[in-house]
């Protein structure tokens, strides 16, 4: 599944093959062959690391709460914990995790340490002031910067580099070879997300993307 990438990583664990985020989606992931998973990181009140997309628990139909301001233990059961994934899993695999606060990264990062699996992890961040805020961290893994605004192209190869970057992360419509260049040019990895078709994957690949997040685990 990886050629002729350096990465190929199961978005939400491959949610095309099951819910979002769960211990069964990924487990299914890995056993169709994806050598890379991705989710995204919250920190409950409590300090566990779970895996969840919004970060809200949903009472209700219109009560939300912010995970940051709830127990583990009051969590539904479905969503599970990073020890969890690196328990059930393993850690044979490269894991991409959506952080959008500071504070999560290094919680996730003491949870990856002891599993030894620093190496295989990779940070995703939106801003190069939340990469910025990861330098301090004692991390041997990599770090990624997603662009979500298409107009926000023009100087952002040397923003993500700037802010410690290892690879610029955006939509795979928005790459092309040019872009692709220049990045490679910077020392930097071009990755592209939502990709979920075979004509996407098959243009990615001519581009020289070195790296395609997709729900689908062929």
């Amino acid at each position: 599944m990886n050629a002729p990438f350096r990465y190929v990583f199961a978005h939400r664990g491959g949610r095309a093959h099951g819910p979002d985020n769960t211990i069964e989606t990924f487990r299914a992931a890995l056993a169709r062959g994806a050598v890379g998973l991705e989710t995204d990181a919250w920190l409950t009140i409590d300090g566990h690391v779970v895996l969840d997309h919004d970060g809200v628990l949903r009472a209700a139909r219109k009560r939300k709460q912010p995970i940051a301001q709830v127990r583990r233990d009051d969590l539904p059961a479905h969503i599970p914990t990073l020890d969890e994934l690196y328990a059930s899993c393993g850690s044979d695999y490269y894991l991409a995790i959506d952080v959008r606060l500071p504070e999560v990264a290094t919680a996730v990062i003491d949870v990856s340490r002891s599993y030894d699996a620093l190496d295989r992890l990779w940070l995703v961040g939106a801003t190069p002031t939340l990469l910025h805020s990861w330098q301090h961290l004692d991390h041997s893994g990599h770090y990624a910067m997603s662009i979500r605004v298409v107009e926000r192209r023009g100087d952002i190869i040397s923003a993500a580099k700037q802010a410690g970057a290892d690879a610029l992360n955006m939509r795979w419509p928005w790459w092309t070879k040019r872009w692709v260049r220049r990045a490679h040019e910077a020392g930097l990895l071009a990755f592209a997300y939502d990709v979920q078709w075979h004509w996407a994957r098959e243009r990615c690949a001519r581009l020289g993307l070195d790296a395609v997040f997709t729900d689908h685990v062929p």
